[in-house]
C-alpha cells in the first residue's frame, strides 16, 4: 500500500496546529466510567470505539484526536516525530492513558529499530503508567508488551509486581493470566506452569492460545507424554495437530505421528510452525513448512499476515467466535465496499491482497498497535480469508455448487458471491441437505473435507426441516 511521507517541516508545524487548535472540554463532566457525549460522537467509526482501544472517562476529545494522529506517524515510519508528538502529549494529560500508550508505542518503535536497552526501558515504563491508569477504571490493557519487556531484562520482580496487580482487576482475566505465564517461562521459571493451567481454566470458547502455549512449554520440557494427556486427537485448530505430531515423534510413535501431521499438512503454506520443534533426519515431518523457510511461495501477501494481527489486538482474549467477527468485518469491507449507512470504505487494489491491505491501514479503522498474533488469530485469518466459517455476526455462509474437475487445481468459488468464497483457489464447497454426509468420493476423493462448517453452527436443529440445506467444505492438500 503506497503511503505519503511528509515533509518534517510541514508535519512539526501540524503537530503546534494540533495542540494550538483543540475544541473546549465539555463543562459537564462525564459520570465515572461513562464517556462524555463529545467523546462518544468523536470515536465513532474509528477503532477507539472497539473494546481494546474503548477510552477512559478521563480522557478528552483532543487527547483522543492526538493519539489517533500520533498513530498514523507511527504507521508512516515517522518513529522520531512520533516519539515527540506524543511526549507533548503526556505533558499535557499526564494523567491519559493514550497519552502514556501512544508514547510507550513510540519508545517500543525506536528499540526495534536501534535495540537500545534505554529505549526499552521507557518504553515499559509507559506502558506500565498506561495500564495503572487503565486499572483504575477497571481495565486491564498492555499485559503482553510489559511481560516480554521485563522478561528482555530479566526482571521478575517487577513482572510479579505488576501482574499481582493486574490479577485484582477482573476485566480481562485470561489475557493477564496468560501473558503472566509467558513472561515466566520467557524467563525459565516453573511458576510458569501453574499460569498456564489458570489461563486455560477460563479460556473463552474455541479460543486455544493458553493450551497451544502450555503444550509448547511442556515439549520445551521434554514432557512429551503430558502434551498427550493435554491434546486430544480431535481437537478443531490444525497447530494442535502438529503440536501433538512432534510430542509422538519424540516418543518413537512414527505411525501415530504421522497421522497427527497429516491433518495440519494441508494447511502448511498457510500456517508455518516454529522451526525449534524440527526434528532433524525425520521423514515423517516432510511436507511441513517451518516459519524460517517462508518466502515467496509461502504467504499469499503481507496483508494476510497484518489480517492475523489485526484479529489478535482486536479481539485476542475473546472466543473464537468473537475473533471471526472481526475477520468478517475486513473480509466483507474487501468484497463489498462502502455500503449504505456505513462509514467510507476504501478497498481499492488490483488484487486481493492489495485491496485487503486498502481495508486493513485504512486511517482509524482498525487497531493493529499490538503487533503480535497467536495460534488462534492465525486460524480464525486462515478460515476467514478462505472462507470457510461464516459470519458469526449474521449467519452468512457461501452456499450452492460448483461444477468441474475439482482435482485440476484450478476450480476455486471467488466468482459470483457477493462476498466471494475464496480469496485464492483451488478451494471447492458444495451444499448437502443438512442431514446427509458430505461427499468423499469420486471427484472429491483428491480434496481435504473440512466438513460442514455453516448450517451445523447457524441453525437450530430443533427447527430443521426436509429443505434444509448444510455446506461442505474442501481444499486440496
Amino acid at each position: 500500500m503506497k503511503k505519503v511521507f511528509l515533509s518534517t517541516a510541514f508535519l512539526l508545524s501540524l503537530v503546534l496546529a494540533v495542540f494550538t487548535w483543540l475544541p473546549a472540554v465539555s463543562a459537564t463532566p462525564p459520570k465515572p466510567n461513562e464517556l462524555s457525549p463529545e467523546v462518544e460522537e468523536f470515536i465513532a467509526n474509528t477503532y477507539l470505539a472497539h473494546t481494546a482501544e474503548y477510552p477512559d472517562p478521563n480522557e478528552p476529545v483532543e487527547l483522543l484526536r492526538l493519539y489517533l494522529e500520533g498513530r498514523l506517524l507511527l504507521r508512516d515510519g515517522r518513529v522520531e516525530e512520533a516519539v515527540e508528538f506524543f511526549t507533548q502529549a503526556v505533558a499535557k494529560y499526564p494523567g491519559c492513558r493514550h497519552a502514556h500508550a501512544g508514547l510507550g508505542a513510540a519508545l517500543w518503535e525506536r528499540y526495534e529499530n536501534t535495540q537500545a536497552e534505554g529505549d526499552l526501558r521507557s518504553a515499559i515504563g509507559e506502558f506500565t503508567r498506561a495500564a495503572e491508569i487503565g486499572m483504575k477504571f477497571g481495565k486491564v490493557r498492555y499485559t503482553y508488551p510489559v511481560a516480554w519487556g521485563l522478561a528482555q531484562l530479566g526482571d521478575v520482580e517487577r513482572i510479579d509486581r505488576f501482574f499481582h496487580r493486574a490479577l485484582q482487576v477482573r476485566d480481562h482475566s485470561y489475557l493477564t493470566r496468560m501473558h503472566y505465564a509467558q513472561a515466566l517461562s520467557w524467563l525459565g521459571d516453573s511458576r510458569a506452569e501453574e499460569w498456564y493451567k489458570k489461563a486455560i481454566e477460563i479460556q473463552p470458547e474455541g479460543n486455544i492460545d493458553a493450551l497451544a502455549y502450555y503444550a509448547e512449554w511442556l515439549l520445551d520440557q521434554g514432557r512429551e507424554e503430558e502434551v498427550l494427556q493435554l491434546i486430544s486427537s480431535d481437537e478443531h485448530v490444525e497447530y494442535l495437530h502438529f503440536l501433538r505430531g512432534v510430542a509422538l515423534e519424540r516418543l518413537g510413535r512414527l505411525g501415530e505421528a504421522r497421522r497427527a501431521y497429516e491433518q495440519y499438512i494441508p494447511y502448511t503454506i498457510d500456517l508455518p510452525v516454529p522451526a525449534k520443534y524440527r526434528i532433524e533426519g525425520s521423514k515423517v515431518q516432510e511436507g511441513i513448512v517451518f516459519d524460517d523457510k517462508v518466502g515467496p511461495l509461502g504467504y499469499p501477501c503481507e496483508a494476510y499476515d497484518d489480517l492475523a494481527t489485526l484479529i489478535y489486538c482486536e479481539a485476542g482474549g475473546e472466543s473464537e467466535g468473537g475473533m471471526r467477527a472481526v475477520g468478517w468485518t475486513v473480509r466483507t469491507r474487501v468484497f463489498k465496499g462502502t455500503l449504505p449507512n456505513c462509514v467510507y470504505v476504501d478497498n481499492s487494489g488490483s488484487t486481493l491482497c492489495y485491496k485487503y491491505q486498502s481495508v486493513i491501514w485504512q486511517p482509524y479503522q482498525f487497531y493493529l498497535g499490538c503487533q503480535q498474533s497467536s495460534p488462534t488469530s492465525r486460524h480464525v485469518r486462515y478460515d476467514v480469508w478462505y472462507g470457510y466459517a461464516p459470519d458469526p455476526t449474521v449467519g452468512y455462509c457461501p452456499n450452492g455448487s460448483y461444477s468441474g474437475d475439482a482435482c485440476n487445481g484450478s476450480v476455486h468459488c471467488s466468482g459470483s458471491s457477493q462476498y466471494g468464497a475464496s480469496g485464492k483457489g483451488p478451494m471447492r464447497f458444495t451444499s448437502v441437505k443438512w442431514d446427509a454426509s458430505c461427499p468423499t468420493g469420486g471427484e472429491y476423493a483428491c480434496l481435504a473435507s473440512k466438513g460442514k462448517t455453516c448450517g451445523d453452527r447457524t441453525d437450530d436443529p430443533g427447527n430443521r426441516g426436509p429443505d434444509d440445506w448444510d455446506h461442505c467444505f474442501y481444499n486440496r492438500p
